[in-house]
């Protein structure tokens, strides 16, 4: 199963979750806003990428299955 992961990064509200619970996958970027530092490659990373799309108060992470 292959997945992509995307954010909305023009409405993230910068709480940082997805970086704390996904590091790997998530990072901040200048305007301190989350953005994907890389598409998850093992089973880990993907639960971790979900875990962040759950934990997302404004639901902008999107894990969606190719």
């Amino acid at each position: 199963m292959t997945v992509k992961v995307s954010v909305d990064s023009k409405n993230c509200i910068s709480c940082g979750a997805c970086i704390t619970i996904c590091p790997d996958v998530f990072e901040l970027n200048d305007e301190n806003k989350s953005i994907v530092k890389k598409q998850p490659e093992t089973a880990e990373e993907v639960e971790c990428a979900r875990q962040s799309e759950a934990a997302c108060p404004v639901r902008v992470i999107y894990v969606e299955e190719d």
